[in-house]
């Protein structure tokens, strides 16, 4: 059975009022929406190889407690990452 209208929440009420805009669209209007949804596609957010490569030198760098995690576990980390697919194979070393 449906929601009554009176008892939908704010966030439901916007998303039913975006539902609607969409399908009142003609289809020259829904071509271009898909259109500029397609165009803006591109990555929304980092990678996952710039989060582990980012990951990986924060690791690296010692912070005012003094702890830090040693540049030999961190190359066994990045070969693991390499071997398991979260990072390229390895061109040249930064």
């Amino acid at each position: 059975m449906k929601k009554r209208s009176c008892r939908r929440t704010d966030f439901e009420q916007e998303q039913h009022e975006r539902a609607i805009r969409v399908r009142k669209m003609t289809d020259a209007q829904l071509c271009e929406y898909l259109d500029s949804l397609a165009a803006g596609q591109g990555q929304a957010g980092p990678t996952k190889e710039e989060i582990v490569q980012e990951f990986l030198y924060e690791l690296g760098i010692r912070r005012e407690d003094g702890i830090r995690v040693s540049d030999q576990t961190i190359r066994k980390m990045k070969t693991l990452a390499r071997c398991r697919g979260f990072l390229p194979e390895a061109e040249g070393e930064e």
